[in-house]
């Protein structure tokens, strides 16, 4: 399931990407839905060429409209056409490599877990993405992503629908939220350690970007998890708004104090040896 939100030749790309996955003996690629939420007459003409180009079904979802702008609204609105009993996704600007079907897919199933996560590198040189490790629970990652994203999983359909699928409020941090959920669920997961999913560092806007659609996303995060954060994790939350806020403040004031709280954080956080 892809989400996309304008961006026609980053998305052909990623769709090329899955339609490319050497997916071996024991896995079968269904089909791939692509949501759009500006509902696009050229992206829809983008997936109509890809279905006729392609032995496997890519489908147009228009899921504009009141519910949508969110990435987890388009996501949700997605997964409606999805009847397998697998579903994985991939933002539109992200790239699977040949065999990360194959790999999450046998981890999933040989160890019956309920999703499985691969690792995740961005293409921009000197940037590294977290890479998760086993065995987390959900005190362990409410604060700081520790490498889940909305390209770098595939969970059992049931699993996912169970929980609610993303937040679609949320706009952003959906990614850590469902995971969050997730483990609180008692959902167990697989581990793939290798980089099979390239995060594309581009101008077109990012969820990462720093907004004031981030910021107040990080503070609905928040509010959301309270019950669950700790004294440690708020403060962590708190240097990411005020990164954020940094960019976005609307005077010299606001950016100068912004930037005061951020290395204050970072200072607090090397002595009590958080890290960042």
């Amino acid at each position: 399931m892809i989400p996309t939100h304008g961006r026609d030749r980053l998305l052909a790309e990623a769709v090329a990407s899955v339609l490319g996955q050497d997916l071996g003996t024991d896995v079968r690629l269904r089909g791939v839905v692509v949501s759009d939420d500006l509902g696009s007459a050229a992206t829809q003409a983008v997936v109509a060429r890809l279905h006729a180009e392609s032995d496997v079904p890519v489908r147009y979802l228009d899921s504009s409209g009141p519910q949508a702008g969110t990435a987890g609204a388009s996501r949700n609105a997605g997964t409606v056409l999805v009847q397998t009993e697998l579903v994985a996704f991939l933002d539109d600007d992200d790239l699977w490599e040949p065999d990360f079907l194959r790999r999450t897919v046998g981890a999933l199933v040989e160890g019956d877990h309920d999703f499985a996560v691969a690792w995740t590198h961005a293409d921009e040189p000197g940037y590294r993405m977290a890479r998760i490790a086993p065995g987390l629970g959900a005190k362990d990652v409410v604060a700081r992503n520790p490498g889940f994203v909305g390209s770098n999983f595939v969970m059992r359909t049931a699993a996912f629908r169970g929980l609610g699928g993303f937040d679609p409020v949320l706009p952003v941090s959906n990614d850590k939220d469902l995971l969050v959920r997730a483990l609180s669920a008692g959902l167990t997961y697989a581990v793939v350690p290798e980089l099979l999913v390239t995060n594309r560092v581009h101008a077109q806007g990012q969820l990462t970007d720093k907004t004031q659609r981030r910021l107040d996303g990080i503070r609905m995060y928040a509010r959301k998890h309270d019950a669950l954060l700790t004294r440690s994790d708020r403060r962590y939350l708190r240097g990411q708004a005020a990164d954020v806020r940094r960019v976005v403040g609307a005077s010299a004031p606001v950016r100068w104090w912004s930037t005061v709280t951020v290395v204050g954080h970072r200072a607090v956080g090397v002595l009590l040896g958080e890290g960042r």
